[in-house]
């Protein structure tokens, strides 16, 4: 079993690589004048694979880390990916498979719902974001996340390890 160490030092070590890949590469990959967001399809991958807990803390490691790059509130990414990390997280629970379309199913959701979910809390705070532009950022994060959902998974499955079948799930096999 992996220790906690390594555990943390492999997390630190996905989520930093995920930043420099999101500044570098993703931001000059424009779709429709919107950006994919490799933060929130970490974040969606932790919550299937780990729950709401997991979900929420990668939500907020990756957003801080992601605010310290934006030209935006500082902590207004950490809240929405914390927020959507804890909401997948509960879905994934709920469902209860981590299998099949579920995780492109729930993941292509969960870019829609941040995209509307940071335009809102963005105005609340002072921010002028135009909810016009929502509905093109929406479905490019929805693709993302849907896309590159099933890879997250199995880098989180690298810095968690793969999660073992419940007795249950292989006495129904």
């Amino acid at each position: 079993m992996r220790t906690s160490r390594w555990r943390w030092l492999r997390a630190v070590v996905v989520i930093l690589g995920a930043l420099v890949l999101q500044v570098s590469l993703v931001a000059d990959l424009r779709v429709a004048g919107a950006l994919g967001d490799l933060m929130l399809v970490l974040v969606v991958a932790a919550a299937i694979s780990g729950g709401p807990e997991r979900g929420a803390v990668w939500g907020l490691a990756a957003g801080i880390a992601y605010d310290l790059m934006l030209d935006s509130p500082f902590g207004l990414s950490a809240l929405t990916y914390a927020l959507i990390g804890y909401a997948v997280g509960l879905a994934a629970v709920t469902i209860g498979r981590t299998s099949g379309w579920w995780p492109v199913l729930l993941a292509a959701l969960a870019g829609l719902v941040q995209a509307v979910l940071y335009t809102i809390i963005g105005n609340l705070v002072g921010v002028a974001y135009n909810f016009g532009d929502v509905p093109a950022i929406a479905l490019v994060q929805a693709a993302w996340c849907a896309l590159l959902v099933l890879p997250a998974l199995r880098v989180l499955w690298w810095v968690h390890g793969q999660p073992e079948p419940d007795r249950l799930e292989v006495v129904l096999r």
